[in-house]
């Protein structure tokens, strides 16, 4: 007996619950910072706090990204996945006010988010 199976065209609908949106990728940049930064990063770790003028001294998150790729975590650059980069820089710019909440941060829009630190004096 022979049998030939014959494929058909199938199409996948991905449900709108994985599409990447911002609150997904902040929630995912979320869990990258507290496994491979908070250590670090918040008291009493050794490495700056990543405040909004600290994080805009990058003047764009595509830098903010390649620097984040390329030094950290310290020492160890690279070890995490591009996509594991970007989710905590889109996470970093949510905390510190430097990107909308409805925005998200793609590869291809980065270089467009310019950064620039809220100014810390009240306004009369």
């Amino acid at each position: 007996m022979h049998t030939t199976f014959r494929f058909v065209g199938v199409l996948l609908v991905v449900s709108a619950c994985a599409r990447p949106n911002p609150e997904t990728q902040r929630a995912l940049g979320e869990t990258v910072y507290a496994t491979y930064c908070q250590s670090c990063h918040e008291a009493p770790g050794t490495g700056p706090r990543l405040t909004p003028a600290i994080l805009a001294s990058r003047l764009n998150a595509a830098r903010l990204y390649a620097y984040n790729l390329q030094q950290m975590p310290y020492e160890a650059g690279g070890v995490l996945s591009n996509e594991d980069y970007l989710n905590v820089t889109a996470w970093l710019l949510y905390r510190a006010s430097l990107i909308e909440s409805n925005k998200m941060l793609t590869m291809r829009n980065m270089d467009e988010v310019s950064l620039v630190a809220p100014d810390p004096s009240p306004t009369q």
